[in-house]
């Protein structure tokens, strides 16, 4: 019996209803959309039964079935109740999925609804200690099944000969499963080819593998809780996600040249702390797209030829020259020309304005069913290009407020699957936050608004509200100062732990001097930026002699408040700029970080580049209007 399972089965039998559970009925994340969209697509759990079931075939087939044979069962009984033995095969099924335990096979065969059809998926292998594989199942066994939940016991033979076990747990509505190990049982292997393995990071833009382009046959990823493989040619993402960063997270890839794909998906379990392992399948037809970069360019937008299946907050992945991953949101233009932005904030044109990067066309957005993208050329930062022979990958990030029912995005598997965990926050926790703090109006619009007031005369009469406006504006600089101190505190504290770590374990010395020497970058932009002499007290001093123009009657003043006023804004662009380009720094340091765990050599390695992508979240997680964490 499974302990995790089985407390969440007496929870739900015995009604318990202690604040805890109320609060992971509560937990829920759904954005906000305005305007018109209408879809002729039909969802999966529309096109089929609604119940969680499980069925025995009544015979053992020798191979897979046929995606017929699974929509149609016939011949198989269903069951249900408590503690069932299966006499045939055994499947489980609700309206997203089926999968099917055959007796002989090596695991767990899925088939997901692609509208009418049914598509055979990936196939679920658990693996025990050293890697050995299950090589047979041999016996299931319905622990429980309901008209909302349903929990399948199966047990196999390794190729080692040793016993293996698991539990699989089904309800109603949710197009993933959930897995917790038993006896011999270490880890699950998710056996799907793809093109591609995406990382989800709200942070800092997400981690990409192309098979294509990854020579090494294993890639171990960070922990950090969801694993998508890019499937079925467009129309299906194959996802594992996990409660803890402690269980260790491998794909695997295999071929040659033009042949090569990703072949799966490893992720271990945590049997001392009941960690499991979700694996689910979003699928719709053309649910996932790339588009090549060459096909992009930056005078104008490009209409794809591509069409979203519904309606999401869509993510688009650029690759850089640089290696690193741009990762966009797919903003909506609505119908009257206004924008959904999503936190981004395009003007009419549909450009925006970034501290790092300057004023540039934002690269991806959705008209209808439409998705434009346009290759950016960066005012500030006209050496970050994009890769000119890569392939910009789109996918469902998160539902919206208008999304159809019962669809999905990545991050919602999140949300539904840890909702009766103790880390139900955890999808709150893993987005980008505004401190409390960043509420004072900025410099730019301020000293605009105060000129245009001596330009029509009127200093004498709104002199208390000029004051009053300098003063809030004069905490705003002080505020922009006190986060790029913040990032230069991380930063020294940062590079005194590398020069520990190095000092402690010195064959990973050329690590740690890479990732050290990323953080240098920051001393640069400090510099650079002239923050030494440009400070919030130079402001102040300035908007006093401003506030001291009121009381005269030179004829130049307006030229003088003006002038005064540029000088002003030179200092808080500055610093501005300065936030922007320390938090790209951090931004990139963790995404160099995170594919340097995929190249370590040993665990020393991997620990250390763990430790430093870590610690790049005490800056990402929270981030000022001003400082451009809402852009991407």
């Amino acid at each position: 019996m499974i302990d995790g399972l089985v407390v969440m089965k007496l929870q739900r039998d015995l009604m318990i209803k202690d604040d805890a559970m109320q609060r992971f009925k509560r937990l829920l994340v759904v954005g906000c959309m305005a305007g018109t969209f209408s879809f002729s697509f039909v969802t999966n759990a529309e096109a089929a039964e609604s119940a969680a079931l499980v069925w025995d075939t009544g015979s053992h087939s020798a191979k897979s079935l046929l995606p017929d044979a699974v929509a149609k069962r016939e011949g198989w009984k269903e069951l249900a109740g408590e503690n069932a033995d299966v006499a045939g095969d055994a499947c489980m099924a609700n309206e997203f999925l089926t999968l099917v335990f055959r007796k002989g096979a090596r695991g767990g065969e899925w088939y997901y609804r692609l509208g009418e059809a049914m598509v055979k998926g990936p196939t679920l292998v658990l693996l025990g200690t050293g890697g050995d594989k299950a090589k047979t199942l041999d016996a299931f066994k319905l622990i429980d099944s309901t008209a909302t939940n349903a929990l399948l016991e199966v047990n196999a033979t390794s190729e080692a000969g040793k016993k293996m076990a698991a539990q699989f747990f089904l309800k109603k509505g949710r197009p993933y499963v959930e897995t917790q190990p038993g006896e011999g049982t270490e880890k699950i292997r998710v056996e799907a080819s793809s093109q591609y393995a995406v990382m989800p990071d709200p942070f800092s833009g997400d981690l990409v593998v192309s098979a294509q382009e990854t020579k090494s046959n294993e890639l171990r990823f960070p922990g950090e809780y969801a694993l998508a493989q890019l499937a079925d040619h467009g129309n299906a993402i194959v996802m594992c996600a996990w409660r803890s960063p402690d269980q260790a997270v491998k794909v695997t890839l295999e071929g040659e040249n033009g042949q090569r794909v990703i072949s799966g998906t490893e992720v271990a379990y945590r049997k001392d702390r009941h960690m499991n392992v979700w694996v689910a399948v979003l699928a719709a037809p053309a649910i996932w797209h790339e588009a090549k970069m060459a096909d992009l360019n930056a005078i104008k937008d490009v209409k794809l030829d591509w069409r979203i299946p519904y309606l999401a907050l869509w993510r688009a992945d650029y690759r850089r020259e640089d290696g690193w991953i741009d990762s966009w949101k797919v903003i909506i233009k609505k119908p009257n020309g206004e924008w959904e932005g999503f936190g981004v904030s395009p003007k009419k044109s549909g450009t925006v304005w970034h501290p790092s990067r300057g004023t540039f066309a934002y690269p991806a957005h959705l008209e209808g069913e439409n998705v434009y993208l346009r290759n950016p050329v960066y005012e500030r930062r006209p050496k970050i290009k994009n890769k000119a022979d890569s392939r910009v990958v789109i996918y469902p990030f998160r539902k919206i407020g208008k999304s159809p029912k019962n669809v999905y995005g990545v991050m919602d598997v999140l949300t539904e699957a840890f909702e009766e965990v103790p880390e139900f926050t955890l999808t709150e926790d893993l987005q980008v936050k505004r401190p409390a703090w960043d509420k004072y109006p900025g410099v730019c619009h301020t000293t605009g608004e105060v000129e245009k007031i001596f330009d029509d005369n009127k200093e004498k009469q709104k002199k208390k509200e000029i004051i009053e406006r300098f003063k809030k504006m004069n905490l705003f600089c002080i505020t922009v100062r006190s986060r790029i101190e913040a990032y230069m505190n991380w930063c020294k504290k940062t590079h005194e732990f590398c020069v520990k770590s190095k000092a402690g374990m010195p064959q990973a010395a050329a690590l740690v001097d890479a990732l050290d020497g990323q953080l240098l970058e920051m001393d640069k932009v400090y510099e650079n930026a002239k923050l030494q002499e440009r400070t919030p007290a130079a402001a102040h001093a300035l908007t006093d002699q401003i506030e001291a123009k009121i009381a005269g009657d030179d004829p130049k003043r307006v030229d003088q408040v003006k002038e005064l006023g540029r000088a002003t804004r030179t200092i808080a662009s500055n610093q501005d700029a300065a936030t922007g380009d320390l938090r790209r720094v951090a931004k990139e340091t963790r995404q160099e970080a995170g594919y340097r765990m995929m190249r370590a050599k040993d665990e020393t390695e991997f620990n250390f580049a763990n430790d430093i992508r870590q610690r790049t979240l005490e800056m990402l997680q929270t981030s000022m209007g001003v400082e451009g964490g809402f852009t991407d």
